[in-house]
């Protein structure tokens, strides 16, 4: 038997040059040390990233057929043989890595198209580079016997299974999952009670992100035993249920026109299907209603609900609807006290608000008192409409506190902003005294306080001064003019403009005054 030192890659006869094979080393290490530092750069790029590994094996594989040929020409073919198989098989592994980036990330991320889940690529991937590398031993090293390599992996195979049970049972269920197809990369799903986007699903395991940016990663063989939820099929379109509770003393017919008023108002709330309101049950101390509407994408849910209840806050407010609670206050009448308080400095504030507004600085003391007797100081959200362009309207407001953008629909249907207004400043004068359909549509663009000057609340005065008439018809003449100033209407294309007379007898039709 041949020992150990007489062992023996060269050929009989070869024979290697010292000096010649220490250079080639030497350049075969500059050069991949050269790869090394060029490989920081474009490392970054992320094909090249996913193939960093068999990469670097290449690149020393074909420095040693480049540089050391002449050596390994002096060893026993089978050494040659072996190294070109690698750089053979290596190539091909490159290339399937290098597609499988660009086909199913990189050009499915442009196309905006689901993923295919990591599992299958992997599993596609692991088929074909195993197909190369039988057809490499048999090109190769034909007298190989294959068959005792299937033999070797079936006894392995049998051992390795029975070692790893749960894993091999992970990948059943991984296949099962992508077979049936319960659900897609990028879907809102909850499984094992945790809710988040799937991800990716692997061989292993399925993880997801959730709402707080975290990763869940849930064993595949859970998934497939517990039920799944979907919230991103069969469409995206996912329904909201809020319950509402309000006090005994408002009609439901009011409270449900107040609600879907909300609801048409909030732009990611869908108008199909249209969002429902619900009379569900008599409590104790309120009616509780259980409010219905779609969006259109799951991961908004939270603040849109959000929005949706900060909105119904407002709207109620307005509409004198109240939210009841059960509560016992014993302090009764220090709160009517605190009360009769804050409501006298609220009067008083309208009141001075009133006095300053152009619109009313022709009335009398009495007229002004009489008139903040009759008016409502009411609140709005932000991006909440006060009125919309082309809606019927009766009433007038001065804004208290905040502002709000006018905007009017262009030649092209876009609303435009045409203007900013601040408190002290108001709009809706025409529609108060001829009923004229609002000509903007104001949006809040923060809270806003405003003093809401109804129809109703103004008829008296004009009733009581005939003179009145005439002297609103000034104002609404002067802001009719800068309207046409603001919309940049040009002369020859503008409606002629109501004179003052024109406008008083409109005011007195609208209120039914005698000419």
């Amino acid at each position: 038997m041949m020992g150990f030192a007489e062992w023996t890659l060269m050929q009989e006869g070869g024979r290697v040059d010292a000096v010649s094979l220490l250079l080639r080393v030497v350049l075969f290490l500059c050069l991949y040390a050269g790869f090394s530092i060029a490989q920081r750069f474009w490392i970054r790029q992320r094909v090249l990233r996913n193939i960093s590994v068999p990469l670097n094996l290449l690149v020393l594989v074909l420095l040693l057929l480049l540089l050391l040929k002449p050596v390994l020409s002096q060893l026993i073919p089978s050494v040659l043989d072996i190294i070109l198989a690698v750089a053979i098989f290596l190539g091909i592994s490159i290339g399937l890595k290098g597609a499988d980036v660009v086909l199913f990330d990189v050009l499915a991320q442009w196309r905006k198209r689901q993923q295919v889940p990591l599992l299958l690529r992997d599993i596609g991937r692991w088929v074909l580079s195993l197909l190369a590398l039988i057809l490499i031993i048999r090109g190769f090293f034909p007298g190989v016997n294959l068959d005792i390599f299937a033999m070797s992996s079936l006894v392995v195979g049998y051992i390795v299974g029975n070692a790893t049970q749960d894993t091999l049972g992970n990948l059943i269920a991984g296949l099962a999952l992508n077979t049936e197809r319960p659900f897609q990369i990028g879907d809102w799903v909850t499984v094992s009670g945790n809710t988040g986007r799937v991800v990716d699903t692997t061989w292993r395991a399925t993880r997801l992100r959730t709402k707080a940016e975290d990763y869940i990663i849930i064993p595949n063989a859970s998934i497939a035993r517990d039920a799944i939820v979907n919230y991103s099929r069969p469409t995206t379109h996912h329904g909201c249920y809020l319950p509402i509770g309000v006090d005994y003393e408002s009609p439901p017919n009011a409270v449900r026109s107040a609600i879907l008023s909300v609801l048409r108002d909030v732009p990611e709330v869908l108008k199909d299907p249209a969002p429902t309101v619900y009379l569900t049950g008599y409590g104790d101390f309120s009616m509780n209603f259980t409010i219905q509407f779609f969006i259109a994408d799951y991961s908004r849910m939270d603040p849109i609900q959000s929005t949706v209840m900060d909105r119904l806050w407002y709207v109620f407010k307005r509409e004198g609807i109240g939210i009841p609670y059960p509560i016992q206050d014993v302090r009764l009448s220090n709160r009517l006290s605190s009360e009769r308080c804050a409501l006298e400095v609220s009067r008083s504030a309208v009141r001075e608000l009133i006095r300053q507004t152009e619109l009313f600085q022709s009335l009398s003391e009495a007229e002004c008192e009489r008139l903040v007797s009759s008016v409502d100081t009411v609140p709005y959200a932000a991006g909440e409409v006060l009125c919309h362009e082309g809606d019927p309207g009766d009433s007038f407001y001065v804004i208290r506190s905040g502002s709000v953008a006018v905007l009017i629909r262009g030649a092209d249907g876009v609303p435009v902003e045409v203007a900013r207004l601040t408190s002290g400043q108001f709009f809706g004068e025409m529609s108060l005294l001829t009923g004229e359909r609002r000509s903007a549509t104001v949006v809040a663009q923060g809270d806003v306080d405003v003093v809401r000057v109804s129809k109703k609340a103004f008829a008296g005065l004009l009733q009581a001064d005939s003179e009145l008439a005439g002297k609103l018809s000034i104002l609404l003449e002067k802001r009719l003019a800068e309207r046409q100033a603001i919309m940049a209407i040009p002369a020859t294309g503008a409606p002629v403009p109501e004179n003052r007379s024109m406008l008083a007898a409109r005011i007195r039709r609208f209120f039914g005054l005698a000419a």
